[in-house]
């Protein structure tokens, strides 16, 4: 039996960032992260003679998107890349200068609930992480290949986590760690009970800053607003 398609992305603040955009049905523009096409489908019902270039480093998501978006595909120029090299992409899209750009940075709900991605702490699966698979470096390679040191200072870098040194002892202690639930509950049995926000999961820091690092997104993001 086939498995039911993925839900549709909807974007928080949709209306107020397309009104700040303030799209024009001729002018040309940029969706620096298409994720699941939310921001891209209300500019495209708006656009009449005009473009939009939609980019994502994330392959699974830019198709996903594309099937979203299959009936605005004359007015769609999907790439495939990072943000940060958003000149470059422009450039190589061969579309004139842009009227209006938009990010929305961060995950998208279909890459946390996609098990094998490894980005959640919830569902059993491969430590990845990766946004872009055809990078080289997972997340399981860092928890299993730094020096303590060094995986608690990305830890307290990255996820600004204060239980760093102890959950980077763990760590080590623990290797070889495999799956996304094994690292969860190393990580949970590092910090001690009742510490931080109750809503906030004890592997929530953790997830994030190794997330953060194999994507590099912050250097990514400094590039991008540069």
């Amino acid at each position: 039996m086939d498995s039911p398609p993925p839900a549709l992305h909807r974007p928080v603040l949709l209306a107020e960032a397309i009104e700040l955009l303030n799209v024009r049905p001729e002018g040309i523009y940029i969706d620096a992260t298409l994720g699941g096409g939310g921001h891209a489908e209300a500019i495209l019902k708006r656009l009449d003679g005009g473009k939009l270039l939609g980019i994502d480093r994330d392959p699974v998501a830019l198709a996903q998107a594309q099937r979203r978006l299959e009936a605005f595909a004359e007015r769609l120029v999907p790439m495939k890349g990072n943000f940060a090299e958003i000149d470059r992409l422009h450039a190589v899209s061969g579309l004139p200068p842009a009227d209006g750009l938009l990010a929305d940075l961060g995950m998208s709900s279909l890459q946390l609930e996609d098990p094998s991605r490894g980005f959640s702490f919830n569902l059993p699966g491969p430590l990845d992480m990766r946004m872009d698979p055809e990078t080289a470096e997972t997340a399981e390679q860092l928890v299993n290949g730094m020096r303590e040191r060094d995986l608690a200072d990305l830890i307290f870098k990255f996820g600004e986590e204060r239980h760093s040194r102890r959950i980077a002892r763990a760590i080590v202690r623990a290797r070889p760690i495999r799956t996304t639930t094994e690292l969860a509950q190393v990580v949970t049995r590092a910090i001690p009970s009742r510490t931080g926000p109750r809503h906030l999961h004890l592997a929530t820091r953790t997830f994030m800053a190794l997330r953060l690092s194999v994507n590099r997104e912050l250097a990514s993001l400094e590039r991008f607003l540069s």
